[in-house]
């Protein structure tokens, strides 16, 4: 467990990937954590032919126990995480006069619970050791809603309400909270390449106490 712990909630072949891809170059030990299994076992192996070391382990966010028991297999496995990604989502189409109740629900237990639920199991760690890095993908959609994705802007505001609200509250025990609010569709060749837009994340956790940033609007 010599290793620097980097748990990456919500993995798969985009931004997710390209996380795993930044954290694991500089030596981190890269935790994913995904809904499939078979679709985190290909990821796992692609990175793992690129030199990266990372570990597989299924759990819905939505899913209280499930993602408790992944962390606690973690921390068996290689310690407790020094960062935390939440990277997570769900998106519905739908305009905002036709949003049903489990939209909005659904949109909310994805978006905002399973972010919860995944800090509440790393915090009481790096509170004690008075250091780590909490990052949040979060969505232009907070901040200028679409009418077509109305419920995926209901959740990722909900989600920058949190991440903004915790990083008041962890900054007293030196702990880093930050989002990245990304105001366009992930597109490798363009500006909003996921290998682009994750360099953000890690600047982010590198940053000097002195300079925290509480969010970057990938614009």
């Amino acid at each position: 467990m010599d290793k620097k712990v980097c748990a990456i909630a919500g993995v798969g072949p985009g931004m997710g990937l390209a996380l795993c891809r930044r954290f694991g170059r500089e030596g981190f030990h890269v935790a994913m954590l995904g809904r499939t299994a078979a679709r985190l076992s290909e990821i796992q192996e692609q990175l793992r032919e690129e030199g990266i070391e990372c570990s597989a382990y299924v759990a819905d966010v939505t899913d209280r126990k499930a993602v408790a028991t992944a962390f606690q297999r973690i921390g068996q496995d290689h310690g407790a995480p020094e960062v935390l990604i939440f990277n997570a989502f769900l998106r519905r189409t739908s305009a905002p006069s036709l949003l049903t109740e489990l939209d909005v629900l659904d949109s909310v237990r994805v978006n905002v619970v399973g972010a919860l639920h995944c800090v509440r199991q790393v915090v009481a760690d790096m509170r004690y050791k008075r250091r780590g890095t909490i990052l949040f993908t979060g969505g232009g959609s907070a901040i200028d809603p679409p009418v077509q994705v109305a419920a995926l802007g209901i959740g990722k505001a909900g989600l920058r309400n949190l991440c903004f609200s915790l990083a008041r509250e962890l900054a007293y025990h030196d702990v880093h909270v930050a989002t990245v609010t990304i105001f366009d569709h992930i597109n490798p060749g363009t500006r909003f390449d996921p290998d682009t837009i994750a360099e953000e994340y890690w600047k982010l956790h590198v940053q000097p106490r002195d300079q925290w940033q509480l969010e970057v609007e990938y614009r």
